[in-house]
């Protein structure tokens, strides 16, 4: 039984209905996380394509032209930061929003790109701040 609050799902003015696109979030994360992510995701009417390792998500990204943002778990075998940075050599423009669970900072160098690092526990209103903002600079 989890006895951490992975995510803290609040009700804020972020995630209220918008008639702008969301973005198309590709999700990598552990089993046992991704479907609190999911929800808080699809709750923002987020469209999300949720993978279990980065062979998946590279092919997916190969197959797809409109995912807008990786969002990766680092800490898991899945290797985030990994992929992040070989998603951002490979497609520059695509938002990276890497977190964890475990590693609690990350110096801005370590991050692909424009992205950014979020330690969990990640306020759902924080987390979808980000992810739009990773959008933007899609």
């Amino acid at each position: 039984m989890l006895s951490r609050v992975l995510f803290q799902d609040t009700t804020v003015s972020s995630m209220t209905r918008s008639t702008a696109k969301q973005p198309k979030v590709l999700l990598l994360e552990t089993a046992r996380r991704s479907a609190s992510t999911i929800s808080i995701l699809v709750k923002a009417e987020f469209e999300v394509i949720s993978v279990q390792d980065p062979n998946e998500a590279w092919a997916t990204l190969d197959a797809r032209d409109d995912v807008d943002v990786l969002l990766a778990d680092i800490s898991s075998p899945t290797g985030g930061v990994e992929l992040g940075r070989y998603v951002h050599d490979r497609w520059p423009e695509l938002g990276v929003v890497l977190t964890s669970e475990q590693v609690r900072h990350l110096r801005p160098d370590e991050v692909p790109g424009n992205g950014c690092f979020l330690p969990h526990p990640i306020p759902a209103d924080t987390l979808l701040d980000e992810i739009r903002m990773a959008a933007r600079r899609h």
